[in-house]
């Protein structure tokens, strides 16, 4: 390893410790990459353009599943059975064992790399009232909003599924335009590099892009591009776009990963109904009058009685929390 010369890509994909660093296995292949990159800074960009190819591809153990392999070692097993191997042999019939034992080894190093090499899932998961931050191994930042779970597979870092509320800062692969990838049940989001909020609530999945671009795949075939400023919820239950429209305030839909709630004439109920989100309590309107109240201004959401006192401030209502139940009545 220390007296090769990399000069071009495809010697780093090709070499085995460069890969584990990559994927931060050994410590000792970590620490020489590390090494290496600061001793040679003119070949930093050819190492991170194929650390992004490494990143960006997802290995597919379909075609070696442990079914085929345990096939394939039976089919192997009955062809030597057949064989009267001796030293006597004819030439043809050595090169035909020679054969056999290549195929011996490339089975052994093909089963040694697939049993080895089981992907993990990765998880993170938020309480109520919680926001966490993340930095994914691609680079890409995420701030995951109160009771969501984020999940993605150790060999496909940029494949993510979402249940919940997440921010995404995508890092972008210029090298490799690897693509991004956010599931929920309702839709895939697939992005090569940009800022966009997913919220998998209830019975849809919403999606505002902020900067960049987005190509919406729904759970009913159609696709659907995005430009900054566009919202879009589409419902797996319904099978159609619910909601679509243009977003003149982006912080009305991203200010939760600040910590506060910004609603602009909004009415008191949808405005609780973001904080049963954020805390998993339940609202009970007390006069029907309540609901329709509209509110403007921002609310935090870091405390909930620092929440509850905003509002009733806002709203000029009395706010009673009961056992996570909070009883509203107009002042």
């Amino acid at each position: 390893m220390k007296n090769k010369v990399y000069t071009k890509i495809e010697d780093l994909l090709n070499d085995e410790s460069f890969v584990n660093w990559v994927n931060k296995k050994q410590m000792a292949d970590v620490e020489f990459w590390n090494d290496w990159l600061l001793q040679n800074p003119e070949k930093k960009q050819l190492a991170y353009d194929a650390k992004d190819i490494i990143i960006g591809v997802k290995f597919n153990k379909s075609f070696i599943s442990e079914e085929k392999t345990l096939d394939a070692w039976n089919a192997f097993e009955k062809e030597l059975k057949t064989l009267n191997i001796n030293n006597k042999a004819p030439f043809y019939k050595k090169v035909k064992y020679q054969s056999i034992a290549a195929l011996i080894l490339l089975f052994i190093t093909i089963s040694a790399f697939y049993f080895t090499n089981k992907s993990t899932t990765v998880v993170h998961k938020t309480t109520y009232g919680e926001i966490l931050d993340i930095k994914l191994p691609d680079g890409t930042k995420v701030k995951l909003n109160s009771n969501s779970v984020l999940s993605y597979s150790n060999d496909a870092i940029r494949e993510i599924n979402l249940e919940g509320e997440a921010f995404f800062n995508v890092e972008k692969k210029p090298a490799t335009n690897a693509k991004f990838l956010v599931t929920t049940k309702d839709l895939k989001v697939e992005v090569y590099g940009t800022a966009f909020n997913v919220n998998n609530r209830n019975t849809r999945t919403q999606v505002f892009l902020e900067e960049g671009h987005v190509e919406l795949k729904l759970n009913n075939g159609l696709q659907k591009k995005m430009v900054p400023g566009d919202l879009v919820s589409y419902s797996y239950k319904t099978n159609k776009i619910i909601e679509q429209k243009r977003v003149m305030r982006p912080e009305l839909q991203t200010s939760w990963k600040n910590g506060s709630l910004i609603f602009d004439r909004s009415t008191l109920e949808s405005a609780m109904n973001k904080i049963e989100e954020t805390y998993g309590i339940t609202t009970i309107f007390e006069d029907s009058l309540s609901k329709k109240i509209l509110i403007t201004g921002a609310v935090p959401t870091q405390n909930l009685d620092i929440c509850i006192k905003t509002i009733e401030k806002s709203a000029q209502v009395t706010i009673v929390n009961k056992n996570n139940k909070l009883y509203i009545h107009k002042n």
